[in-house]
């Protein structure tokens, strides 16, 4: 399942950019209310369940600009909202730097970047649950009482 499955026509069309300044009260919220997104798309966390998760809510390019820029993506498409997502701070910082595991081609249409996004996310979680299962492994050691 992706999360852009709950955005309007399960995210296959443009929904326009969000603009503002800072990413909760600005261009998070409208990112929010555009779309239903409520939780990081990535480990799940809720960011209207507590205060705490909130403070911690980014927002995502899920085919990040650096590879859009590499393949020439229009950035109409790069900056749209069918092409970000909420992730929380520590999910956005796992695999920050990512590019794609194999050569890509150049998609011709709206849909073939469609295809191209839910192809990334579905890479991009993999490897961010692998990060969470290692950070979980080193936080159980508790180096820190040694």
């Amino acid at each position: 399942m992706f999360p852009f499955d709950s955005y309007p026509s399960q995210g296959r069309v443009l929904l326009g950019p969000v603009s503002g300044d800072r990413c909760r009260r600005g261009y998070g919220l409208k990112f929010m209310q555009k779309t239903g997104q409520t939780a990081c798309a990535y480990c799940g966390v809720d960011f209207a369940a507590s205060y705490q998760d909130w403070l911690n809510m980014t927002l995502d390019h899920v085919v990040p600009v650096n590879v859009c820029r590499d393949l020439r993506i229009s950035d109409d498409w790069m900056e749209d909202c069918a092409n970000k997502v909420l992730a929380c701070s520590a999910c956005n910082g796992f695999n920050n730097r990512y590019k794609p595991s194999e050569d890509i081609a150049i998609p011709q249409s709206l849909a073939g970047f469609f295809d191209l996004r839910d192809r990334i996310f579905t890479e991009r979680k993999r490897l961010v649950t692998a990060s969470h299962e290692r950070e979980r492994e080193f936080f159980a050691r508790r180096l820190w009482q040694l």
